[in-house]
């Protein structure tokens, strides 16, 4: 498990986009990218994977990009992007019946309030022969979320913690950590809310 916590512009969306697309140079890498709600990933997200692609150098003909995956051509590895609540309800029965899935990615993890849900994909994640991974991204949660029990109060990890506990690797940043890639507007508006 990947525990990434941070506020906004803490680069941590960056960092995972980026690690992720560099993964689908594995060959049989398989991810499975969800938020709680995501209605139009070829609008929001799929866009941030397409910035990554160029700025790491690679041409357009490596991956085959459609509304809701990105290929590598080469390795033939992939990112699939879901939601996990659907207008309907839910679908997670859809998402733990996709085959093949070593990395789960749950973005705004802290949306998920259903540890139930979260069980029942985290489990579908079994591949042999391969490096499985479940990576949460989130802001921190409050004391009272189900990440935060089982993540951190139940194994004695204080919050901003950077270090690896019990098979779990959590990573902590801050607006300080990217702040020479943020407007100054964006570093003032911050010292606004902090001030008051």
């Amino acid at each position: 498990y990947f525990i990434i916590t941070g506020g906004r512009g803490s680069g941590k969306s960056f960092a995972v986009t980026v690690f992720l697309t560099l993964l689908t140079m594995v060959k049989g890498v398989r991810v499975l990218f969800t938020r709680f709600t995501m209605t139009s990933a070829h609008l929001s997200i799929i866009p941030e994977f397409l910035q990554k692609i160029g700025l790491l150098g690679y041409d357009d003909n490596m991956f085959y990009v459609n509304k809701s995956e990105v290929i590598n051509t080469k390795s033939k590895s992939d990112i699939l992007f879901r939601g996990i609540k659907t207008s309907a309800g839910n679908q997670t029965a859809s998402l733990k019946s996709l085959q093949g899935i070593s990395t789960w990615v749950l973005d705004e993890a802290e949306e998920m309030v259903d540890e139930d849900i979260f069980d029942t994909i985290d489990l579908s994640i079994r591949e042999k022969n391969i490096h499985n991974r479940v990576i949460l991204i989130l802001n921190p949660v409050t004391k009272e979320h189900w990440i935060y029990d089982r993540f951190f109060e139940s194994k004695g990890v204080e919050g901003g913690f950077n270090g690896v506990k019990d098979n779990v690797c959590y990573i902590h940043s801050t607006y300080l950590d990217n702040k020479d890639n943020l407007s100054q507007s964006f570093l003032e508006r911050i010292k606004s809310i902090k001030h008051t």
